[in-house]
């Protein structure tokens, strides 16, 4: 966005003139998901832990926020992407807009699959579900009674978690949901 020259540096603060979402000013998402609506995870964008400082704008746009200060902090893997996007639902229960349905990425009520390496997949729900490919990274929340009461992140390859096998968490336990539930 802007006029396409401005480049960031990690742990160089960033400053703008003025700041008005979607115009002008430093760009980042409170939502790390949001993120992706813009630049595309698919391709070899790079995705950043940021803080932002100054004026700080917001216009109601999912979770963007345009600012006079921005210091990138760390660069995100898509490990932690997942994550930070966990702890964004985790931290925030009841806002909406945290599905997200882009190239390498599903985040959705109740079940998400991410059938591509290095891909992500959030379900989350009451009876939350996952699979994916190896090298995926697949987390699952789970709600009771409007509440989050537990949240795993896992990566297929790993720790026994097998390619194309559907997953969900009961009892703080993640476990294979069983043939009976998978639909293709």
């Amino acid at each position: 966005m802007g006029n396409g020259i401005f480049r960031y540096q990690l742990g160089v603060q960033a400053v703008a003139d003025g700041s008005k979402c979607g115009r002008t000013g430093l760009h980042a998402c409170e939502y790390v998901m949001d993120c992706t609506r813009y630049y595309d995870l698919a391709c070899r964008n790079r995705f950043f832990l940021a803080e932002a400082g100054g004026d700080i704008a917001e216009d109601g746009t999912d979770t963007r926020i345009a600012c006079t200060e921005l210091t990138l902090v760390q660069e995100l893997t898509r490990r932690e992407m997942a994550a930070q996007a966990m702890v964004y639902m985790v931290e925030h229960p009841k806002r909406a807009g945290w599905e997200a349905k882009r190239a390498s990425l599903e985040v959705a009520a109740d079940r998400a699959e991410a059938m591509l390496p290095d891909a992500i997949a959030i379900a989350r729900g009451e009876s939350p579900m996952v699979r994916g490919a190896e090298g995926a990274h697949l987390g699952l929340i789970r709600e009771a009674d409007g509440e989050i009461v537990d949240a795993r992140l896992v990566m297929v390859g790993r720790n026994g978690i097998r390619p194309g096998i559907w997953y969900t968490v009961e009892d703080g336990v993640l476990k294979e949901a069983g043939d009976e539930k998978e639909t293709d």
